[in-house]
C-alpha cells in the first residue's frame, strides 16, 4: 500500500491565552492524559507500531508517524495548561479527583483490523471531546489550537480507514 503522509500542510496558531483561567486547564487536562486523551493516542499507535513494525513496514511508519503528531498535540496541549495556570501532570481531575494516566487505557489486541477500528473509534471520541471542549472554552487562543487539532484527527481516521480497506481487502 502507497505510504501517506500523516501530517497536514496546515500552520499550527500560536500557543498562547487570552489570560489564565484555571478552569480551562482542568477541562485540557482530559484531553492531555484522560482516557481518550492525547497520551492514550500516542502509547497505543506506538505499541501498535511495534507489533506491525517486521510485517507491515510501511503500515508501522504510519502509526509511528501518527504517534509522534499526538505527541506534538500533547506538547500544545501542556503548554495551554501551564498558561492557563494548570499543572500538566498525567492525570484529569474529575469531581474534584484525581485520575492519573494508566496503562490499561490502552488496548493490548494485535488483531490489525480490530484496533483499525478501535483507533477509527478513539479518534471519533477525542474529537467529540474537542467540540465540547471549544463550546466550553472562550479563548480564542485555546479554541484556535483545538480546532487545528480536530483537523489532525479527521485525516487520522481517513489514513486508518485506508488501511481498513487495504486489510479487508486481503
Amino acid at each position: 500500500m502507497e505510504h501517506h503522509g500523516c501530517e497536514l500542510d496546515i500552520p499550527l496558531p500560536e500557543i498562547r491565552v487570552e489570560k489564565a483561567n484555571p478552569t480551562y486547564a482542568q477541562i485540557l487536562l482530559n484531553d492531555y492524559a484522560g482516557k481518550n486523551g492525547e497520551l492514550s493516542a500516542i502509547t497505543q499507535y506506538f505499541y501498535q507500531y511495534f507489533i506491525t513494525k517486521y510485517q507491515y513496514e510501511d503500515f508501522a511508519k504510519d502509526l509511528e508517524c501518527i504517534s509522534i503528531s499526538e505527541m506534538k498535540h500533547m506538547e500544545q496541549l501542556g503548554q495551554l495548561i501551564v498558561l492557563l495556570g494548570g499543572n500538566p501532570l498525567l492525570r484529569t481531575i474529575n469531581c474534584g479527583r484525581n485520575t492519573f494516566w494508566c496503562g490499561n487505557n490502552i488496548s493490548s489486541t494485535q488483531n490489525i483490523r480490530k484496533f483499525l477500528y478501535e483507533n477509527i473509534k478513539a479518534e471519533k471520541i477525542a474529537i467529540q471531546n474537542y467540540r465540547l471542549h471549544i463550546s466550553q472554552i472562550q479563548d480564542c487562543y485555546v479554541r484556535a489550537v483545538l480546532e487545528r487539532i480536530i483537523k489532525d484527527e479527521e485525516h487520522h481516521i481517513s489514513i486508518f480507514n485506508n488501511y481498513l480497506n487495504y486489510f479487508n481487502g486481503h
